[in-house]
């Protein structure tokens, strides 16, 4: 049954680039069919440990003079979708969508790892948007160890690049109220915006937005270079 999924579908999943009515369909697949889920697993680890050994121009230049090291961020990646697939399947949606920010162990964690955070949006769910704001705003008023402003930086693509389009986003004037925490940085991955265009849909950021080439990589580069990583 799983055969009849294409590894080239399983791939668009794994890159959070399908459609709501898109990932909904493959979710109810993946966790009714734990042969494709596997399957879906495995794509995952070797693509990260691909990009490991092998990095695209724009992350060698990213990357450069620095030592890289796959088994790190690999795992990290790959557990970030193991979560993916536990809340699609019940596991955990009313832990994130319902939680009311980032907790006191998260926070200490990042302060202890440096003060530095990558929070990733992937959904366009209104709750899980919601709660990536909040996350963003209290992150970017907290402090490190030594009483500065935190480093955050927020990605989003997939579904959860609407978050960040002109005429697409629900919450454009918080997204505006961002602009005023200058440790905070708004990602949009050029990948998802490619996809959409791809669809006939205007893609115009909103204002103070940045874009990285692909969310993966921008990803990649933060776990490498030490900072935590905290799914909204």
């Amino acid at each position: 049954m799983h055969n009849e999924i294409s590894d080239e579908i399983l791939n668009a999943y794994i890159d959070n680039e399908l459609d709501t009515a898109e990932r909904a369909r493959l979710l109810e697949r993946l966790t009714a069919d734990t042969t494709l889920g596997g399957r879906a697993c495995e794509l995952w680890q070797l693509k990260q440990m691909l990009r490991g050994a092998y990095p695209l121009p724009h992350e060698k230049s990213a990357l450069a003079g620095r030592r890289f090291a796959p088994p790190r961020w690999t795992q990290a990646l790959a557990a970030s979708l193991l979560l993916l697939l536990g809340a699609a399947s019940g596991w955990l949606v009313h832990e994130r969508v319902e939680s009311q920010g980032v907790s006191m162990r998260q926070l200490d964690a990042i302060r202890h790892d440096g003060g530095r955070v990558v929070l990733h949006l992937f959904s366009d769910e209104p709750a899980r948007m919601e709660a990536a704001l909040r996350m963003a705003e209290q992150l970017a008023q907290a402090q490190d160890q030594a009483g500065k402003p935190l480093r955050v930086e927020f990605v989003a693509n997939g579904p959860g690049l609407h978050l960040l389009r002109v005429g697409g986003s629900p919450y454009a004037d918080r997204v505006a109220h961002l602009k005023q925490y200058s440790n905070l940085r708004l990602v949009a991955c050029h990948e998802a915006m490619q996809r959409l265009q791809d669809r006939g849909l205007d893609v115009t950021l909103l204002p103070s937005v940045e874009i990285a080439p692909s969310a993966e990589g921008e990803l990649a580069a933060r776990l490498t270079q030490g900072w935590r990583y905290i799914q909204a």
